[in-house]
This record gives C-alpha cells, structure tokens and sequence, in this order.
C-alpha cells in the first residue's frame, strides 16, 4: 500500500535529540526558542513562540484575544474538529459559515451575514494548505473591528503574493503533527506582529508567569509549552522545509495535468497568487457510476493509501450535534446546530477524498496512482 503520509525522519533528527537527552536540558529552552527564531523568520512575523502542539496553538491565541464565554467566533466546518473545539473550550462559540466549492476554504462572501454584537474574531483555516481569500477577510473584520486568527495547523509554506500565510491576520497558528509539512511528533507554534499579544501568550502558555521569569505569576495560564527534544527534531526539520514543500507542490501540479482528461476528477483550486502548502491533495469526484466511498476502496484495491477526510463537517459532528451538553452551556447559549444547513460543506464532505502527495513518494509510485485512476475510470 503506497501510504497516504510519510514521516521523514532521518540520521540528523535522531542525533539532535540525543544531544538534547545528553545534555541533560530537556524541558522548553534554547533549542525551542532557536525553533521559534528559525520558523518566525521564515513565515515573516516578528514574534513566534512554541506550544505543545496545534490546538493548544489555537486556544492560547484565542484567550491572549481576550475571548470570553459567549463570545462568537467565525470558522469553517469544514476542518479538522479541533478548530471549532478550541473557541468551544473557552466558552466562545463556534459559528459557522460555509464554504467556496473549489478551495474548501470558507467564503468570505457569506461572512459578513454572519456578523452579530457577540462577535469578536474571525478563524479562516488554509484547508489541506491552500490559503483563504486573507485580503478579503481582513477588509471585512477592519470594517466590524474583529480580530483575525490564522488556523494555519495544515498550511505550511502556503503563500499568497508571495506572503506566508501565518503573517497575514493577527496571529497564525500551526501544528507540527506527525503528519504535517514538517513535523515534531506533536508540537505547535504562534505567529504574530502583535507585541501585546505576544506577551500575553507568553504568560498564558507558561502559567501566567511573567517575562522576568522565577515564581511571579500574573494570571491564570496552563502548561502549553513544548519540550528541548520535541523542538530538536523541528530546528532540524526547518533545514528541509523548502525542499519538502516544493516536492509537495511539484507531485500536486502533476496529478493537476494528469487530472485535466478526467471530468470526474476535479482538484482543489488554487486562486490566482495563491500556492499552496499541499499538505494533502484532496479533490472531489463527480461521477454518477461510481461514489466517493466505492472510488477510495478501489483504490485502496489497487494498493494506493486513500482516504475521505472531513466527511462530516463540524456541524454534522456528535460533538456539536450534543452542544448543550457541553460544560459552559449552564452560561452560554448556544445555537441549535441541528438545525443548521451549510450544504457546500456537506457537498465537499461527500464527494473529496485524499491521495499521497508526501514528498517520499518515487516515480514508479505515481505512475502505480495514475494507472490506478485509468483502471478504476475506465
């Protein structure tokens, strides 16, 4: 079976984190704050700190935000369950807008609609990598005085006009999962401009504790921070990640031109100066002789790793489904999500599946992919 995701681990990163368990420094130092040097330069902000993995990311920005229970945050459903979960675990509620059926991500069009009082943040997600309309979105929350927080956990190296996602709202957040871009294992990182922000979640993410360092607290905070031997294999990796990144997007442009003979295939789109971080490459089937389900199982016939993602959206989850439930809704009220219809959502859900595109993958293997796809179409 050709897998769907590959880790790269190689020599270095084995080496590094054995100096780091030889040094015997092992909790967050000065190999994460070398990682959030190297990656804050790299996605283009002035600040960047470490956290232990993509949603902690996701809820110390959001609380560094100043969101409250029962304040409303615009997102996508059409996600990964842990951005909405993060505004859920703060008491903040999660509305959800629809999303464009080409680039997944949610439509901007439809956001402003969606504005109340209780709004106070918008969340676009670079689904699978590809970036949101960020220009699009920021003019709206200008307008409405919201801030904006980047779920980049997917989004890697993505760019719009040449700017990393991840620099382009308030604060961006990324995760360094197993099987992202680069990895750590677990691992997260924010991004942000923002000074008093980066301050905040500084202390949020270490017990409240001040900038002096030693036993002065200030408020309340958890214990999000990442360790020496989780950031050792991310310094190593960052050597690697324009590399990675352009494997990903060179196996995503080849399955493009494949792709283009077959009407019932149609990729991901990526927006005119938009390039995505590819870190899945998921597109939909339109085809009334076979369904999504019946595509990827002979597929997986054929020995290649493919998978339905996100067939049901956030608001289609139990999770949501049983909101009321949920510790805060002594205090907050929530929306019956029941009741909600986001049919491009459901629409994407239903016909997208997800192909390897890891940067492993060798010549005989795509080609192994691509007759796959002409036995099963045929």
């Amino acid at each position: 079976m050709i897998p769907f995701t590959k880790p790269i681990i190689e020599d270095e990163e084995i080496q590094a984190v054995t100096s780091v368990l030889k040094s015997g420094m092992l909790a967050e130092g000065k190999i994460a704050h070398e990682f959030e040097k190297q990656f804050g330069e790299y996605i283009g902000t002035k600040y960047a700190t470490v956290t232990s993995n993509g949603t902690t990311a996701l809820t110390t920005a959001l609380e560094a935000m100043g969101i409250q229970p029962g304040d409303e945050v615009i997102t996508s459903p059409f996600t990964f369950i842990a951005s909405a979960n993060s505004i859920a675990i703060l008491g903040g509620i999660p509305v959800f807008v629809d999303i464009k059926p080409d680039t997944y991500n949610i439509d901007p069009n439809l956001i402003d609609a969606a504005i109340t009082k209780k709004t106070r943040a918008i969340m676009p997600v670079h689904i699978f990598g590809m970036p949101c309309d960020m220009k699009h979105i920021m003019e709206i929350a200008e307008k409405h005085d919201l801030l904006v927080i980047e779920d980049a956990c997917q989004a890697h190296g993505a760019e719009i006009d040449g700017k990393h996602v991840g620099s382009l709202g308030h604060v961006g957040c990324f995760s360094f999962y197993a099987t992202k871009n680069i990895l750590t294992g677990e691992g997260g990182m924010i991004t942000t401009d923002d000074e008093e922000l980066y301050d905040k979640m500084l202390m949020i993410k270490n017990h409240g504790r001040g900038k002096e360092g030693g036993y002065s607290h200030y408020q309340i905070g958890y214990n999000n921070r990442m360790m020496d031997i989780v950031a050792a294999i991310g310094v190593t990796q960052m050597k690697r990640i324009k590399e990675l990144v352009t494997k990903r997007r060179q196996n995503a442009k080849e399955y493009d031109k494949f792709f283009s003979d077959f009407n019932e295939i149609m990729p991901q789109v990526e927006d005119h100066g938009f390039s995505s971080g590819y870190h899945l490459y998921a597109p939909r089937l339109y085809s009334d002789k076979i369904t999504r389900d019946e595509m990827v199982s002979a597929l997986r016939a054929e020995g290649v790793g493919a998978r339905p993602v996100y067939a049901l959206p956030c608001h289609k989850q139990n999770t949501y489904l049983n909101i009321q439930k949920w510790r805060w809704a002594k205090f907050v009220d929530y929306p019956d999500y029941s009741q909600l219809s986001l049919p491009i959502s459901e629409e994407v859900g239903a016909s997208h599946f997800d192909i390897p595109v890891h940067p492993s993958l060798i010549k005989e293997e795509k080609e192994t992919i691509q007759e796959a796809f002409k036995k099963i179409l045929a």
